[in-house]
């Protein structure tokens, strides 16, 4: 009786204890990883990390409550909150073995992520305010200052040519185009998530996969996880059927499931592991070219590994180089805009001067 008062009033604490933020999650993981290397075990980890942060102490404790309670480490993880991706690593390792590697690997995938989203938050921060008063600027001018212009060209009975006409009349209404362009491109976005929501996990990865502009980065964001996985899995000294056997079970990730029952389906019917990839669409070609060496030389474990490591250097160098990339031609977009405003205001006068 004393043990479920105690459990409940941990559950109401942890309820209205704030989730941890994903930075939190990944240095909490490369502690725990740390400790767990030097000998600690995880209930000793998490008992030090709760006592360390007393705020976040009932999440602790109830993840040291479930593993003595004999609660899969995955489970206790995935219970408190963290990342999907990160539990299905953990997922994965309890197969495997490699646990203190595999919270490490979490832990540093979730601070890239958590400095992916503030890089772009920053990035998007500046340039979409401007934008925004562009905007306000547009229909200020639109209702307040070229009506003012348009009496005095009138009363001067200036009339502009059809192509500064056009001009005007897209400076003009530029605000409303932006504002329903925007709402055009949310309403097809929203009827586009649903559409995808009815979709198998395969289907939608085979859509993203052939999606301009992100393609390169979904295939190396998918193929970086199963190469690291199936790496470590094949090390442990499990086979083909059962690494996909592994795959079916894991509760995270539905395109690993349907991926896992496709490669199972091919392998039944005969093909090698190498060939049962060609139809899973959303991985990088070189990744089949890979198995196939592997499956000959032997080496398929370490090769997987380090073709996962190249794989995440090239998706860091291409993340990089957006971020390079985006803000100076958003502030380009924008430089134009405020030029062309100005163009609005000053074009018709100078040609009232010239006409002079």
């Amino acid at each position: 009786m004393a043990t479920f008062l105690v459990r409940n009033m941990i559950v109401g604490s942890l309820k209205r204890s704030k989730k941890l933020r994903l930075k939190e999650q990944g240095i909490f993981l490369n502690r725990i990883s740390e400790m767990t290397d030097k000998g600690f075990s995880l209930a000793e980890s998490l008992d030090f990390l709760g006592r360390m942060h007393e705020r976040h102490l009932p999440k602790f404790q109830a993840m040291i409550d479930g593993l003595q309670s004999g609660e899969a480490i995955h489970s206790v993880f995935h219970q408190q909150g963290f990342d999907r991706q990160a539990c299905s690593q953990l997922y994965f390792a309890e197969k495997h073995g490699f646990i203190t590697t595999a919270m490490k690997e979490s832990g540093m995938y979730l601070l890239r992520k958590d400095e992916q989203r503030k890089k772009m938050l920053q990035l998007l921060q500046y340039p979409f305010i401007l934008l925004l008063i562009l905007v306000i600027v547009g229909f200020l001018l639109h209702h307040l200052l070229l009506p003012r212009f348009q009496m005095f060209y009138d009363s001067m009975g200036y009339e502009p040519n059809m192509a500064l006409k056009w001009f005007l009349h897209f400076i003009q209404t530029f605000p409303y185009y932006f504002t329903f362009s925007l709402m055009t491109i949310g309403c097809l976005f929203i009827v586009l998530l649903r559409i995808l929501h009815r979709k198998s996990a395969l289907d939608r990865a085979q859509f993203f996969s052939k999606t301009p502009f992100i393609h390169s980065y979904y295939k190396l964001y998918r193929t970086i996880f199963l190469a690291r996985e199936w790496s470590f899995l094949l090390k442990s000294g499990f086979s083909v059927n059962e690494i996909t056997q592994i795959m079916l079970t894991q509760p995270f990730q539905p395109l690993l499931k349907e991926s896992a029952g496709e490669i199972k389906s091919m392998l039944k019917i005969g093909y090698s592991f190498s060939e049962a990839l060609i139809h899973l669409g959303f991985l990088e070609e070189e990744l089949i070219e890979i198995v196939a060496h592997g499956e000959q030389n032997g080496k398929l474990d370490s090769e997987l590994l380090f073709y996962s490591e190249f794989c995440l250097q090239r998706l860091e160098e291409k993340t990089r180089k957006i971020f390079t990339i985006f803000q100076p031609v958003m502030f380009v977009l924008i430089g134009i805009m405020v030029i062309a405003i100005y163009m609005s205001i000053f074009l018709p006068m100078f040609q009232i001067i010239d006409s002079i």
